[in-house]
């Protein structure tokens, strides 16, 4: 009886085979890598306009319960209320009050970070756990105990003083450190067009300012580049030259930098009525001119379309209250 061997051949990939493969699988990398980065922003863009969208409701809530009245800042100074914030400290005195305002209502604040801002710690936010002096307007003033990523539009959210006083500038609390600057506490009755004027948003600092309005547009300028924006905005997107003290001279270039925006080249933004979308940073705008200027100092302008910063129809070049800082 004989044994019958089968002398199978043993198979492989060859070396060109394999190179086929992998040249195959970085193609697919190199094409879906930008695509599953793009899914990922935008969960985390959605997530963000949850956050601006529950702090819309949060003031308006806080708005019924104060007879339509917003939250607003403390020009001179007070304690912030609650030991829930990174110092620990009820005493933590700050000019910047409205989130410990409406957080009877948001009650989480984490609600106050975006996913996609990298450093809601950021100095240009006016974040501090250390409270210092508390009753040193020159140590804690301007500063916030909490990580934050919004920032709110003064016109809206306006500026009072403290009941029983405070420790900075008092008696300036109704808006008259800068006159006609409209930036009195504000009531809902108060705003003409509550559907298209922005009232708070993601910002690279710590306020939104018709002057640095591209730091709402870019609100990750602040971040990657530790420093502002520079001044002005639509003015001076395509003009690498001639801009004004403080604006950025490399602002053309800046404004196509990914990175310096915060959501897909664009900004979350709530409105005066509550409801929060996303916007594309060329259509966001700061509307009226602003003490710019000896004539503009001599007369103030609030834009009679409605308090700035708002959306404003036409084109970025259209309108003669549409200056776009």
């Amino acid at each position: 009886m004989f044994s019958h061997f089968i002398h199978r051949k043993q198979s492989a990939f060859t070396l060109i085979e394999l190179l086929v493969v992998i040249a195959i699988i970085a193609i697919l990398a190199a094409i879906l890598f930008p695509v599953f980065a793009q899914a990922r922003e935008a969960a985390r863009k959605t997530s963000c306009l949850s956050n601006t969208k529950q702090l819309g409701l949060s003031i308006m809530m806080y708005a019924q319960d104060y007879d339509e009245t917003y939250p607003c800042n403390q020009w001179d100074g007070m304690k912030v209320g609650t030991a829930d914030n990174a110092a620990h400290s009820a005493d933590f005195i700050s000019v910047d009050t409205w989130m410990w305002e409406i957080l009877p209502y948001i009650k989480n604040r984490d609600i106050l970070k975006c996913p996609s801002d990298p450093n809601p710690k950021s100095g240009f936010s006016g974040y501090s756990d250390d409270p210092c002096n508390i009753n040193s307007c020159d140590c804690d003033g301007w500063a916030v105990p909490t990580p934050i990523s919004y920032a709110t539009n003064g016109m809206i959210i306006g500026w009072g003083s403290s009941p029983a006083g405070g420790p900075c500038t008092a008696g300036f609390g109704d808006g008259s450190w800068i006159p006609g600057s409209g930036f009195e506490v504000k009531t809902m009755a108060a705003i003409p067009s509550p559907s298209s004027t922005y009232m708070l948003g993601d910002c690279g600092q710590q306020f939104m300012e018709m002057t640095w309005i591209n730091d709402i547009r870019a609100a990750n300028y602040t971040r990657t580049n530790n420093k502002k924006a520079g001044r002005r905005g639509h003015r001076y997107d395509n003009n690498p030259s001639g801009a004004p003290a403080g604006a950025s001279a490399t602002w053309y270039l800046d404004r196509k930098v990914a990175s310096n925006y915060r959501h897909q080249m664009g900004t979350n933004i709530t409105y005066a009525d509550g409801h929060a979308k996303w916007k594309n940073g060329d259509q966001i705008f700061s509307g009226a001119p602003f003490f710019d200027t000896p004539q503009e100092q001599a007369t103030p302008v609030i834009s009679p379309e409605g308090l700035c910063n708002r959306d404003y129809p036409g084109d970025a070049a259209g309108g003669a209250y549409c200056d776009n800082f």
